[in-house]
């Protein structure tokens, strides 16, 4: 009521037909009928920076090239035993510090969200992995040749060796997805 007694006049009722439409309601549990509203499928996927199947190579190669360092390289079976020579026994730190930066590079690919690590590309490191690899090679299958020379004495090549060419090969792999990913 107001001052004068009466009762105030209700608001005009707009007409229907000239209304806009409203929004359903959206209170505490309600749902919206099947095949309408936000489902979980229907969000949109995160962008990513690049592509995470390179990260994955990358990274997985780097991992290879590290523990390929450890593992050994040679193997030589005498007379007297069994002798083996890793990476790290020939001082093979070059392979490390590129193992480790593929192993970061393809992680901050794999997962932009985790951390940023932006320095260099997987494909460059994986050409100079490339280019360490073809020269420990040569001196490798000198180093054969030698063992082998002597009687009785059989040489191989370690299992670390393989495990090196192979990380190299994936982190080249992952470069080159990289790279294709940027083109597009």
């Amino acid at each position: 009521m107001d001052d004068e007694g009466q009762q105030p006049d209700p608001a005009p009722q707009p007409d229907p037909a000239h209304q806009l439409p409203q929004p359903p309601p959206q209170g505490l549990g309600y749902q919206p009928p099947p095949g309408l509203g936000s489902t979980p499928t229907s969000r949109p996927a995160p962008a990513r920076d690049g592509n995470a199947n390179a990260g994955w190579l990358v990274l997985t190669g780097g991992v290879l090239v590290i523990v390929g360092v450890f593992l050994p390289w040679i193997t030589a079976t005498g007379p007297t035993g069994t002798f083996s020579a890793s990476g790290k026994d020939a001082n093979e730190w070059a392979f490390l510090i590129l193992g480790g930066f593929a192993t970061v590079r393809g992680l901050s690919m794999a997962r932009p969200g985790l951390f940023r690590f932006q320095l260099g590309t997987p494909l460059i490191g994986g050409v100079i992995l490339a280019v360490l690899v073809a020269l420990r090679w040569s001196d490798l299958q000198k180093a054969l040749d030698d063992l082998r020379s002597v009687p009785r004495v059989t040489a191989s090549l370690g299992i670390g060796f393989w495990a090196v060419i192979a990380g190299t090969i994936l982190v080249l792999l992952g470069g080159f997805m990289a790279m294709q990913r940027r083109r597009l």
